[in-house]
């Protein structure tokens, strides 16, 4: 047959559009209109998972995955497989026993539905693993994949409300040991390498799925059948730590059961403590991994340190309930398993801490945090949107680990502690083993209180930033909230303390309107605590009078958590440009040597470092310096208690700044001094990292010496990497920070972040203000190719300790040039820039200027 050229064209422009109707476009990553289709697509997935894992971190991990489903026919063209890498790992794809040609599109294997059976199916992929979560080092590797990441690694139906059970084979060098979801049932040796095979697990979602392998040592307590995997090589340091971690455990885990009456619903619990862990912890299901340091602790750890290794503990194990058992639908609700691991966790370890007040340290634990963001112009709701996943990591933050507890506890206390507990009771049992949105939570709340939810829902967890309450004395008593531009009311209930002469009087406000009043105070005070206690939430105004009364007297209060709400509003008022931050510094090193609670104490110690480096001029840190350092090493020779004694210490080596203090802090680090501290390797690394930026001369010598005299191979191949960031060579640390454009040299997050910390430090931002602009560039690359808190800690170590104009501009001129950032990062970008940006305005402002 024979064709014009007309005809030819008008057959090939047809064949074009039939194949561009038969293939759709599909767009990176995972979007909430895939996965609600998909949802509806498949169920009961099984994965059956085979990695061939090679001694050298340089070559390829082959693997092969059969996942098999059920089909539920519906009119779509296609299957979508998610596999984050590129089409050229995918080696052979056989479909229900045919092999069936390759099609991949942006980041997802196009399966036609043609071929699909309605009811059972089984597709076999292999393939070579992705190594984008999988971080492999010479010795060990582990997996890494909340949110969205085990499709970096193999391809998968990567979404939290697509359960599927795990079948894992793992292929080893023969001197390894394996760990994942599920129990080791077998263990053949095959040649120079042996074959580890885990039995099925219960219903887990993909991010959830996990598994190590590497040269690890193991303990097991014959109490619970747990084990722990470790790679300390100190073996007096992991005596030391065994027992309280396995107890805390056992604790955690006994204490649910008895919260939620629900046994621990997966097969084992086994925990892996990995040196370059990204977070703290990761709640895989029977696998759970912490960083190392977070629970193998020093010998003269202090009590706030022992107080976050047992909510780290507790806050893992809550998620075998609450986000494993029960699972949220879509990542906009990840808060919801996040509030409830702290949230219980704040229960949990209580009992085991019998000495501490509990409220003050759930006052001191969240508060701080929760604050420094909400007072940010990168505020944001606790539910957040999302229409991606590969965007599901920006929604991570201090809103949802420090402020939802916070919330969680109002509501508790609004329905009662028993009617809360029965709400969540009926929610686990409900949806167990499946996913569950917050308005699934808050119908099941709702069967057990009266209380108007959606007043509370609105404002708690749809509505960004906090109250800001002001109050009117005389006769009645009125707080007004005046932030309520959308007439948004914040349920809570506050206490405020009047005080007119001798006489006091201590109140309580419920607000359930903008305007709560008390209508029947015996006082018409002259000087009024907002807050009292601490409990409510919001910036608390407070007359110049109150003000000054609250600096002069804060020491004078002998309840605690009073004490501690107290020193929240100075913080508040200082940052708010309504106490003079000379004052508050003056406050606070009064204070040091009087506050004898180590959690109020820190507290004070973390404000004193941002008060010397960002609110104080640098022309006279040296003097204020001097005094500082003297104050700090006098206290610490003195004090008794040796988690105080830590605490003074911790806060010497991070602020010191006279040629005394200097010398003092080189003692230290040569052993000269101890002042009854146990100085271990990891705080001599610390000290002669501290010294380096310190020391004009010598610098260098002492950070090559600590390398030499580091024995532990995991924290000597972190120096090696840290050290050029350090370096006395403006040429060194230049190289360095263009290492970082690299993403293979960004792998160890916790490396990193470091490194930035003495790349921008204070004393070095003249030289470091330069690297602001193109570290904000990479923000973008780095969001995608990074873990979940890796954006944030990356600007906060940018930027968050400047305290120039040039460097605010450079922040400034950055958002203004990249008006399409994505609002999550540039939310951010403006919390960690916020204290900068303060920072200026204070150091500029000549009323608020220190002196």
């Amino acid at each position: 047959m024979i064709f014009n050229r007309l005809q030819f064209s008008t057959i090939l422009i047809s064949s074009i559009l039939m194949y561009s109707c038969s293939v759709p476009s599909v767009e990176k990553g995972v979007s909430f209109k895939m996965a609600t289709e998909r949802k509806l697509e498949v169920s009961e997935v099984s994965y059956h998972i085979y990695f061939d894992i090679p001694r050298e971190v340089t070559q390829s991990i082959t693997a092969t995955n059969t996942i098999q489903f059920q089909w539920n026919k519906t009119s779509a063209k296609f299957l979508y497989i998610d596999f984050n890498a590129s089409a050229e790992k995918i080696l052979n794809l056989v479909v229900n026993g045919k092999k069936v040609d390759i099609n991949f599109k942006n980041e997802h294997l196009l399966i036609p539905t043609e071929i699909l059976s309605a009811g059972d199916n089984e597709i076999t992929i292999e393939f070579v693993a992705g190594d984008l979560s999988l971080n492999r080092n010479p010795d060990y590797l582990y997996t890494l994949f909340v949110p969205d990441r085990a499709s970096t690694c193999f391809p998968t139906f990567d979404q939290p409300d697509i359960k599927a059970s795990f079948n894992l084979e793992l292929r080893v060098p023969e001197d390894w040991e394996a760990v994942s979801n599920g129990k080791s049932s077998t263990v053949a040796a095959e040649g120079r390498k042996k074959l580890y095979q885990f039995s099925s697990t219960k219903p887990i979602s993909t991010y959830q799925f996990a598994f190590a392998a590497g040269k690890f040592s193991k303990a097991k307590d014959s109490t619970s059948g747990m084990t722990m995997y470790y790679r300390e090589t100190d073996s007096s340091k992991v005596a030391s730590n065994l027992e309280s971690i396995f107890e805390i455990h056992r604790q955690s885990r006994e204490w649910l059961e008895g919260y939620t009456t629900i046994l621990y619903p997966f097969q084992k619990l086994d925990f892996v403590l990995i040196p370059t862990f990204q977070y703290g912890g990761m709640e895989h299901p029977g696998n759970i991994f912490y960083r190392e340091s977070s629970l193998i602790l020093e010998k003269s750890a202090s009590i706030n340190q022992k107080l976050r290794r047992a909510n780290l503990i507790a806050h893992e194990t809550a998620h075998m309930w609450f986000g494993n058992l029960v699972t949220m639908k879509w990542f906009n609700d990840v808060w919801l398993k996040e509030v409830f691991a702290n949230f219980m966790a704040a229960k949990i370890v209580n009992p085991q801490f019998p000495e501490i007040d509990h409220d003050l340290k759930f006052l001191m634990g969240h508060y701080p945090s929760a604050y420094a963001i909400d007072r940010s112009d990168g505020s944001h709701p606790i539910q957040q949107e999302l229409g991606n996943l590969k965007n599901a990591g920006t929604l991570y933050g201090a809103i949802i680990y420090q402020k939802a507890p916070i919330m969680m506890r109002n509501l508790e206390t609004m329905m009662g502690k028993e009617n809360f507990q029965k709400g969540l009771q009926d929610y686990l049992k409900q949806y167990s083993f499946g996913n569950a949105t917050w308005n699934d939570l808050v119908s099941c709340l709702k069967r057990f209180t009266n209380k108007d939810l959606e007043i509370w829902n609105m404002a708690w967890i749809k509505s960004k930033g906090m109250p800001v309450l002001k109050y009117e004395s005389g006769s009645n008593f009125k707080v007004r909230v005046t932030n309520d531009s959308n007439k948004i009311i914040w349920p809570q209930l506050i206490q405020y303390q009047l005080i007119a002469d001798e006489n006091t009087e201590i109140i309580k406000i419920d607000i359930e309107n903008a305007e709560g009043s008390v209508n029947d105070t015996k006082l018409n005070p002259n000087i009024v605590i907002p807050n009292y206690g601490g409990r409510g939430y919001g910036y608390f105004k407070a007359d110049e009078l109150s003000r000054q009364y609250l600096l002069s007297n804060v020491n004078t209060i002998e309840n605690t958590e009073a004490r501690a709400g107290i020193w929240l509003n100075i913080w508040e008022y200082t940052l708010h440009y309504e106490l003079n931050p000379r004052q508050t510094l003056e406050t606070t090193l009064q204070s040091l040597d009087k506050e004898k609670n180590p959690l109020i104490l820190e507290y004070l110690t973390n404000n004193l470092e941002t008060l010397f480096w960002q609110l104080t001029r640098p022309e006279n840190r040296q003097v204020i310096g001097a005094n500082i350092d003297k104050q700090l090493f006098e206290m610490m020779s003195a004090e008794e208690d040796i988690s105080l004694k830590r605490i003074f210490f911790n806060c010497f080596r991070k602020v010191v700044n006279s040629q005394e203090g200097i010398s003092n802090l080189e003692k230290f680090w040569r052993n000269e001094i101890t002042l009854g501290l146990d100085i271990s390797e990891q705080d001599h690394i610390q000290l002669a990292y501290e010294l380096a930026v310190r020391k004009s001369e010598g610098g260098d010598d002492i950070l090559y010496t600590q390398f030499s005299q580091t024995k532990n191979p995991d924290r000597k191949e972190s120096m090696a990497f840290i050290i050029p960031a350090l370096s006395s060579d403006e040429a060194v640390r230049d190289k360095f920070f263009n290492s970082l454009k690299n993403p293979e040299n960004r792998a160890h997050e916790p490396w990193v972040l470091e490194a930035l910390s003495y790349l921008h430090h204070p004393l070095r931002t003249k030289q470091s203000v330069k690297y602001i602009k193109p570290s904000l560039e990479l923000l973008g690359e780095i969001q995608l190719t990074g873990d979940i808190f890796f954006p944030k800690g990356w600007v906060d170590q940018t930027v968050s300790g400047y305290q120039s104009s040039e460097a605010a501009h450079v922040v400034r001129q950055f958002l203004l040039d990249n008006p399409k950032l994505s609002p999550n990062l540039k939310n951010k970008l403006l919390q960690s820039a916020d204290m900068l940006f303060r920072a200026e305005k204070i150091l500029t402002t000549e009323s608020l200027r220190p002196m």
